[in-house]
């Protein structure tokens, strides 16, 4: 299992967590913000921020491999609306 942790690089406050099976997209979270793009990122109550890389670690938790990726954020001035399931 792969866990990404969103975090605010300011306030190291954790913005989001969740766990996938694969690494893909991750990684490409990660590669996108290498490249200097921008990343509009979600929090656990559904609002948007832009966010802009500043760093990432990883490590082995157990037997999941943890992402702590750092993006200097900002709430967005466009709210996206996210269909939550119940």
């Amino acid at each position: 299992m792969y866990k990404l942790q969103i975090i605010n690089a300011l306030t190291n406050e954790l913005l989001r967590e969740k766990t996938y099976k694969k690494p893909d997209l991750i990684l490409d979270l990660i590669e996108t913000g290498l490249k200097g793009k921008e990343c509009f990122l979600f929090d656990n109550e559904c609002r948007t921020y832009k966010g802009a890389y500043v760093s990432h670690t990883s490590n082995l938790e157990d037997e999941t491999k943890v992402f702590k990726v750092l993006f200097q954020l900002e709430l967005s001035d466009i709210q996206a609306k996210v269909a939550v399931a119940n």
